[in-house]
């Protein structure tokens, strides 16, 4: 695994937010998100769509219907 050393400001931006954090260098070419977990929305939101009734795709499935579009 690579690891990435982040100066002491950039480690309290982590740490302390409670949304999604992009990452991005200094030309500000998009590198990556940071995430921290699942919140409560997330959570509730995941419980109503498993007690729908509409059907789910799998990653896979997900990834192929991508890559099928990109094809066109």
């Amino acid at each position: 695994m690579i690891h990435i050393v982040v100066d002491d400001q950039q480690a309290k931006l982590i740490a302390e937010s409670q949304q999604y954090l992009e990452i991005r260098d200094r030309q500000g070419k998009h590198l990556g998100f940071v995430a921290h977990g699942f919140t409560d929305e997330d959570l509730a939101i995941a419980k109503e769509r498993l007690a729908s009734d509409k059907p789910r795709l799998s990653t896979k499935e997900t990834m192929d219907r991508l890559n099928a579009l990109e094809a066109e």
